[in-house]
């Protein structure tokens, strides 16, 4: 990181912020499929290690480098502003802030669980009107059942939270009240088989009969070798699942044949769209692809049928340059971001990459996982970036999220 970052931190934790329009670099579209012989580089390596011949394009890769944003458009400098600010708001020696990223708007908080390594994860709160980061101290019947919480949601009033589980209790999805903190347990099991390790969930209003369909991703995460999390033998196929509120029914909504290893969620403004993105293991450690069958893919459902939450038509959206796409947002305009390896990738709606927040600038190249960072939070014109021991502030130049 560069010495500006050392500036933005003293001014971030006194409540301030650096404007970062110099901090903004460009690379010319052209790059992205057509470079100057030779080059080259791996999926292990962000494309700005690309190491090429052509000393105009290692400058343009340097400086990207050393940049907050790295712009591919007009569209995302229109997002970004004429002086867009970053400002680092909380700083702790543990890993508190790794998934969710999820907005409470009427309480104006930004919630976010630990990563799981050392375990036991638990929740944090950010309160944006002090930038103070507490923990809750959950109650009623569920409150010991949310172990190594992950990904969450908010909806009518409650925050929906994954738990992961560990050796003695099963996965699970929680509501929560943010106001009282009182804890109902959702979703423990398939007619008596505990659940994978649910990592994400989003909830759709069906656009034609207007009830609310939850959608959670559901992987064998234990696999990946994290100790501390529910490690009974698996019973149930990696998949997405929806649970239908009116009805009480749970079912398979995308199988394995679809996506191999369901991770990020999200649905679309108008409640028509399901986003699902595939974090294959060798994805997720930076393998080459021919080491397996998935890929690291960001994939498109429509969300129709009769109940008009059952998804269909799937096609992709775009795969991860580096890593997988986890965390995934919409923005008030259809865009959709999403943490992957590299940083937050801004696609339009077709999948056009837009541009890129630079996470390597922000937190460095060292994390205590082999991705830089998982998830974060639109709320109005800022960007809450969790970048596991800290949360960086940025302000945009537009309104980006409006809508939950």
């Amino acid at each position: 990181m560069k010495q500006l970052i050392a500036q933005v931190i003293l001014l971030g934790l006194s409540g301030g912020a650096t404007a970062q329009s110099n901090l903004t670099a460009h690379i010319p579209l052209e790059n992205t499929y057509l470079l100057p012989r030779p080059f080259n580089n791996t999926f292990a390596k962000p494309f700005i290690d690309t190491n090429a011949s052509n000393a105009q394009t290692l400058q343009t890769f340097e400086t990207a480098r050393n940049a907050t944003f790295i712009s591919y458009s007009s569209e995302f400098d229109g997002i970004l502003g004429a002086a867009p600010k970053v400002g680092l708001i909380a700083n702790r020696s543990e890993p508190f802030a790794f998934e969710a990223g999820v907005w409470v708007p009427h309480l104006n908080q930004v919630w976010m669980t630990a990563f799981l390594d050392p375990p036991p994860g638990y929740i944090s709160i950010l309160d944006l009107n002090t930038s103070k980061v507490f923990q809750p101290t959950l109650s009623g019947p569920a409150a010991s059942i949310p172990v190594n919480p992950n990904g969450g949601y908010y909806f009518d009033g409650l925050v929906y939270m994954t738990s992961f589980g560990n050796a003695t209790t099963s996965p699970s999805i929680v509501s929560i009240d943010p106001r009282s903190y009182y804890t109902q347990e959702v979703i423990n099991s398939f007619y008596g088989l505990p659940l994978n390790g649910p990592d994400d969930v989003t909830i759709s209003v069906s656009s034609n009969a207007g009830k609310p369909c939850l959608f959670y991703s559901d992987f064998y995460f234990a696999a990946e070798g994290l100790e501390g999390s529910w490690n009974a033998p698996q019973q149930l196929p990696n998949a997405v699942w929806r649970y239908k509120f009116e009805d009480q029914s749970l079912q398979m909504a995308i199988s394995p044949l679809d996506v191999q290893t369901p991770n990020g969620l999200a649905v679309n403004r108008e409640n028509t769209i399901l986003y699902v993105s595939d974090g294959p293991d060798s994805a997720v450690f930076g393998q080459a692809y021919n080491k397996t069958s998935g890929s690291a893919g960001l994939y498109v459902f429509d969300l129709a049928g009769e109940d008009g939450c059952t998804p269909q038509n799937k096609r992709m959206l775009g795969i991860a340059r580096q890593g997988f796409a986890n965390g995934i947002k919409i923005d008030d305009c259809g865009r959709i971001w999403t943490f992957e390896y590299e940083g937050i990738v801004v696609r339009s709606r077709t999948g056009k990459v837009l541009g890129v927040v630079n996470i390597y600038d922000l937190i460095g190249r060292e994390s205590p996982d082999v991705a830089p960072g998982a998830n974060f939070a639109l709320v109005r014109d800022e960007v809450y970036i969790l970048g596991f021991y800290t949360i960086w502030r940025v302000k945009l130049g537009q309104v980006v999220k409006s809508w939950y």
